[in-house]
């Protein structure tokens, strides 16, 4: 245990082999971080060119639908990729140029957020034990619940899209303000 855990080494090859633990670590955090900002970044250009023709009327004809059914597209689309970050990094440019209406990007993230969950009981069905069974069924259901607190009663669901928007305005006027943003939510809190 000595000889491997604690004086052994984590990084044993690939381009960080050369450096310690550390260094190695946090060079690979920051050459993962400036790939994820970078893909980002290009989506969002990407999608602001292609959606600027024929894709534009697509998209505005299914921000027409109903919120509940609006939030089951986003479930499958979620469901389909299984991931709900790339479904919301996805619709997030476009409700930052104008084409998806926060009001409907509401509805879409949390369609998402339910779909992500699939995915949670799926692998604690395959993992088929008691724990990860109740674990994923926690997921959903906290994810239920904070939609029925949040979504049906229009009152409630003026609060996260006025946040929504009050971020946004910090955020065109301040440009660091929302890596603080993420630092003091997710980092120092």
């Amino acid at each position: 245990y000595e000889r491997y855990v604690e004086q052994g080494h984590i990084i044993q090859g690939g381009f960080v082999e050369g450096l310690s633990d550390g260094a190695g670590g946090i060079a690979s955090l920051a050459i993962a971080l400036l790939c994820l900002c970078g893909g980002l970044v290009s989506m969002t250009r990407l999608m602001k060119v292609f959606l600027m023709g024929k894709a534009r009327r697509y998209i505005i004809m299914a921000t027409r639908v109903n919120d509940y059914v609006a939030m089951l597209i986003g479930a499958l689309i979620t469901i389909i990729v299984q991931s709900s970050s790339v479904t919301t990094s996805a619709l997030t440019p476009l409700a930052g140029i104008g084409i998806l209406p926060l009001k409907k990007m509401l509805p879409l993230t949390l369609g998402a957020n339910i779909g992500t969950t699939v995915t949670a009981l799926i692998a604690s069905i395959a993992a088929y034990t008691h724990d990860a069974i109740h674990i994923a069924l926690c997921h959903l259901f906290f994810n239920i619940i904070g939609i029925l607190v949040w979504f049906p009663l229009p009152t409630m669901r003026r609060v996260p899209l006025h946040a929504a928007r009050l971020l946004g305005l910090y955020a065109s006027y301040f440009r660091v303000f929302p890596a603080f943003y993420v630092m003091m939510t997710f980092v120092a809190g």
